[in-house]
């Protein structure tokens, strides 16, 4: 029995030639910033090799983008798979419509590198907790103006009344 040619995530089926909407979904797998007129320039005459070698590109550009994720994306992680966990939890902390920069957003990019190797003292990606204590205490993310930091305050406000209250304070 004749094995089958096995998918991966951006290969075609045996006998389909790759298109432009192949290279795009590469492209944004590996969160790399392709323009459409370069992405059809590409995939004019586009072969299965030549695909091949675009996406071994992407892989390059995308650990050069994104050094210290470089191991997985080496290994053939796709970058967005790696982002995924941030921006999730930036969605719970801030709402639905956040959506992280990690391309050209100071802020946003500190995800990837704002945490330390204990060993080597470089930088790595921030734990998820680190990242959240991030997306809370950056002004420019705006968390004290969700409904869960405001929901935090007013906790936080009646647990020191009642302290206060316990105290004996004035009546």
């Amino acid at each position: 029995m004749a094995e089958q040619p096995i998918e991966t995530e951006t290969a075609k089926p045996a006998g389909k030639a790759p298109t432009v909407g192949d290279l795009k979904q590469m492209a944004h797998d590996y969160a790399v910033p392709m323009s459409e007129g370069t992405l059809n320039e590409i995939a004019t005459d586009l072969t299965p090799e030549k695909a091949k070698a675009f996406e071994e590109y992407i892989k390059t550009a995308a650990q050069g983008l994104y050094p210290t994720l470089a191991p997985q994306i080496k290994a053939g992680i796709p970058t967005a798979y790696l982002l995924d966990p941030y921006r999730q939890v930036g969605k719970q902390m801030l709402g639905d419509d956040f959506e992280p920069n990690f391309q050209s957003d100071p802020k946003s990019r500190a995800a990837l590198s704002g945490g330390r190797d204990p060993q080597t003292g470089r930088p790595v990606p921030m734990s998820l907790d680190e990242w959240q204590g991030h997306l809370r205490s950056h002004p420019g993310f705006g968390f004290s103006q969700t409904p869960q930091a405001q929901d935090m305050a007013a906790s936080a406000l009646q647990s020191m009344q009642q302290e206060m209250g316990s105290l004996g304070g004035p009546q």
